[in-house]
């Protein structure tokens, strides 16, 4: 008996690995995609996230064929580089491979594959949005302190929204599968 629950323990934890493989896969595939998008590529992702940024701030953004959306009342754009693509892998990784342990199943893993990933891309257009409204805020505004250009005021408000994000993002994913608190492979 104790031999054959070391083999299942090794099949299951086999299977969480393959699992595991697969999720980062499809992720190094999506990043692959991005480092080749152009702004038409990405309309899937930046088209929804103007359309928020566009109900939450009131700004009136038209599109610039090649280049993104343009604002130019606010003078604001949103272009590839704001489609939140690799916040969009961490969001997917961090589901699909922080919580497979819960799984038991091919079917309830495969399912998994499919909730992180719409997870994510929802996360993903709302988080950007947010970065994006808050950022025109600041912007407008002329946010800056000593060292803190307004590009670095940027970047930390853009870092500090993902992470913020991601971890409510996170910890809903987790109740919802009834995570367990040790992490353990």
């Amino acid at each position: 008996m104790h031999a054959l629950w070391h083999d299942q323990e090794w099949r299951d934890r086999a299977a969480r690995f393959a699992f595991i493989g697969f999720a980062l896969g499809l992720a190094w595939g999506l990043k692959d995609f991005y480092s080749r998008a152009h702004f038409e590529d990405l309309l899937w992702v930046l088209s929804p996230t103007r359309r928020v940024v566009e109900w939450i701030s009131g700004a009136s953004f038209e599109a610039e064929p090649g280049a993104g959306y343009l604002s130019r009342d606010r003078l604001c754009q949103i272009v590839p580089a704001c489609a939140g693509i690799n916040f969009m892998i961490v969001a997917f990784c961090s589901l699909a491979c922080g919580l497979v342990h819960e799984l038991r199943s091919p079917r309830a893993r495969a399912a998994w594959i499919a909730v992180s990933a719409l997870a994510a891309y929802g996360v993903t257009v709302l988080a950007n949005a947010a970065r994006i409204t808050i950022g025109m805020r600041l912007h407008e505004a002329g946010a800056s302190l000593g060292p803190l250009t307004p590009d670095r005021i940027h970047c930390i408000e853009g870092v500090a929204v993902y992470f913020l994000f991601l971890c409510v993002l996170f910890a809903a994913a987790a109740r919802v599968t009834g995570a367990r608190r040790d992490l353990a492979f």
